[in-house]
């Protein structure tokens, strides 16, 4: 069933999974979308839990990685395939305790929009034994049972089941990143003050990196999202984020995460 593995670590798996006896020449794949627009669009998915609080679906220390392999996986799927997507993650409770909880879901595209389902929801995994995260397989079909978990629209964003949400990933929304806040159950946006270079046509981005110095490789503007998950984060003071950012503009990107002196 499962034809191909695109990624792997020890924080997350996506796959390439066959769909059988399915209507499957609506996927509109193979598909080219950016990674960075669907880190954009996995770091604004929210839900609400069981007690009614409303919080963000996706770990920041998962987005990044999970859209690598999102990107890559559909550019290689064909009409008949999903992208299958696990998140693993092990929190420490006094220091002693783990508490191991896993996230899933398969998307794939229809027409313009990006379909995302979730499996699992940051589910516990009481039979967790380190080092045997990938033996976690996503059903075949979604799960019957009621979910805990309600996913919420939002921007460019509307309801798919009771499980997922459709996404019109083209929306320029997704473009640049934004952080989320919640306070007393409202959400509150704040535009980062970084916003994403315009989307060119096919072959003009390599052309824009020959054409001086001054433009950032992948690899930098990779950096610069993952350090901007940080600041929304309130990991880093703000004079650390911009000594992080100055290294990482002059390509010093193996000394970008080192503390601050």
């Amino acid at each position: 069933m499962v034809r191909e593995t695109v990624l792997e670590n020890e924080r997350v798996q996506v796959l390439l999974r066959r769909v059988e006896g399915k209507a499957a020449a609506q996927h509109a794949h193979p598909a080219t979308i950016a990674d960075v627009r669907i880190a954009h669009i996995l770091a604004s998915l929210t839900h609400t839990d069981g007690d009614g609080g409303r919080q963000l679906t996706i770990r920041s220390t998962h987005v990044y990685d999970l859209a690598e392999g999102i990107a890559r996986a559909l550019g290689k799927a064909t009409p008949a395939d999903e992208v299958i997507a696990i998140a693993f993650a092990r929190d420490r409770r006094l220091g002693i305790f783990s508490d191991d909880r896993v996230t899933a879901l398969r998307t794939y595209l229809e027409g313009d929009e990006l379909l995302i389902e979730f499996f699992a929801l940051e589910e516990p995994r009481e039979d967790e034994r380190p080092g045997r995260r990938g033996e976690y397989r996503a059903p075949l079909a979604l799960p019957a049972a009621r979910a805990r978990f309600s996913i919420v629209p939002g921007e460019a964003q509307r309801v798919h089941g009771e499980r997922g949400v459709a996404v019109a990933w083209r929306d320029d929304y997704y473009r640049r990143p934004v952080s989320l806040r919640f306070r007393e159950g409202q959400i509150k946006r704040r535009t980062v003050l970084m916003e994403m270079p315009a989307e060119d046509a096919p072959g003009a981005a390599a052309a824009s990196r020959d054409a001086g110095s001054g433009a950032l490789g992948d690899q930098q503007r990779r950096a610069l999202q993952e350090l901007e998950a940080l600041r929304r984060e309130g990991e880093i003071t703000e004079s650390e984020y911009g000594r992080r950012r100055r290294l990482i503009e002059r390509g010093e990107l193996p000394g970008a995460g080192d503390p601050e002196p």
